[in-house]
């Protein structure tokens, strides 16, 4: 029995510490961010396609759409000047992107049944992969300021095409924008020339 009580001692010590270095495996990895390269100045993305706002009709049709309203505003938040600003927004749409996996796995509806469509399913995915890999670009630990911006452009270009792609949903013919455009440049051309002439 006493040779007994040492064996069984040094076994659960065994199975203590085997155990423990599971629990500390299990935490997960946290990323370290390099202070000095948050600091790294980018130059303007150049190669943007020209800005594409939605119609009053597809306004309508996306009006209670929550994805795409914190959407819009994340990537209308993304002109950054440096790389820790970046990061940050980055992290705002993983996390958007995230929220909207969790919200299908739990099968609640979070995208209006009017833009269920392989086309704007299309176009988020491919929202999607431009975040993961602008991500991917910016935490690398060779940073090319000029290929962030690259992929910050691309990624601004792939939310030009949902907005052209949801336009074309709620067919609104590309004349139909144009006008719509026109009439609000001649608006704002109006209202700057009533405050040139007050002053």
């Amino acid at each position: 029995m006493k040779q007994l009580l040492p064996i069984l001692i040094i076994i659960s010590i065994i199975f203590t510490a085997s155990c423990s270095q599971k629990k500390a495996s299990q935490k997960p990895k946290e990323t370290v961010t390099l202070v000095g390269n948050d600091t790294i100045q980018l130059p303007t993305p150049k190669n943007l396609k020209a800005s594409i706002r939605l119609t009053a009709q597809a306004r309508e049709g996306v009006k209670n759409w929550s994805f795409y309203n914190d959407l819009s505003s994340s990537i209308d938040s993304l002109h950054t000047n440096t790389l820790g600003e970046l990061r940050k927004q980055l992290i705002g749409l993983d996390a958007l992107y995230i929220r909207l996996e969790e919200a299908e796995e739990a099968v609640a509806p979070v995208t209006p049944e009017a833009v269920q469509t392989k086309a704007v399913n299309a176009r988020l995915v491919a929202i999607e992969t431009k975040v993961k890999t602008l991500q991917n670009s910016a935490h690398l630990n060779t940073l090319v300021p000029e290929e962030i911006s690259k992929k910050t452009g691309e990624l601004f270009n792939a939310y030009q095409d949902l907005n052209l792609q949801l336009n074309e949903l709620f067919n609104t013919s590309f004349k139909d924008l144009l006008e719509e455009i026109k009439q609000e440049n001649e608006q704002a051309a109006s209202q700057k020339a009533d405050e040139q002439t007050l002053n």
